[in-house]
């Protein structure tokens, strides 16, 4: 009778190891997910689409879907946001190199940055010539697409946008990596640096 008893209880073992187990692959979709994808668009994808993307996800901390969505409240409603900017010339002969670092930081915790590089001449051409952006979380991780740029005729201000996305490991039952849309807008004044950006999630 004992060694019957002792085969069940290491027969349940076995069963929970197997289930542990199992939850540390990434996987898709799971009803589990649901209020990230109705809320804010999200979808789970697999290591492998992002690996082009150079973002290591695998680098990300699994954390729960309480915290996932805690967060991205806080992005969503700009909590405690402040704004920082931070223009640099470097003239260069008849050019100026300029780095323009917009900052926007959240609940004091989450700062993305974007710096456009531009090349300023002395008829007053103005030329784009890349961008840098980051952000603080060791929780997150932020990918931009790249920036689409215009002149505003009315403003003769630079706009710019871009379609970007957060990444997150969130673990439940299951571990996922989940990716959120977020689109950003900003523009540039050449004639007094102002710049800023906003975005949406």
């Amino acid at each position: 009778m004992k060694a019957i008893h002792l085969m069940i209880a290491m027969l349940v073992m076995m069963s929970l190891a197997s289930c542990s187990a199992d939850g540390n692959d990434p996987v898709e979709n799971s009803v589990s997910t649901y209020l990230l994808e109705k809320t804010y668009g999200a979808r789970s994808v697999t290591y492998e689409e992002n690996n082009a993307d150079h973002l290591k996800l695998s680098e990300l901390p699994a954390i729960s879907l309480s915290e996932a969505e805690r967060i991205l409240s806080a992005l969503r409603k700009h909590t405690d946001a402040q704004e920082e900017l931070d223009v640099q010339a470097a003239p260069q002969g008849e050019q100026t190199w300029l780095k323009i670092a917009m900052k926007q930081t959240i609940d004091h915790k989450y700062a993305f940055t974007i710096q456009l590089n531009m090349k300023c001449y002395s008829d007053g051409s103005l030329y784009y010539s890349g961008y840098q952006s980051e952000c603080s979380s060791s929780l997150i991780k932020w990918y931009l697409k790249g920036f689409s740029l215009a002149t505003d005729p009315a403003t003769k201000n630079y706009k710019f946008e871009s379609q970007s996305y957060i990444y997150m490991k969130v673990i439940d039952n299951e571990v996922k990596y989940m990716q959120i849309p977020v689109t950003i807008k900003g523009y540039y004044n050449p004639r007094n640096h102002e710049a800023a950006f906003s975005y949406n999630l």
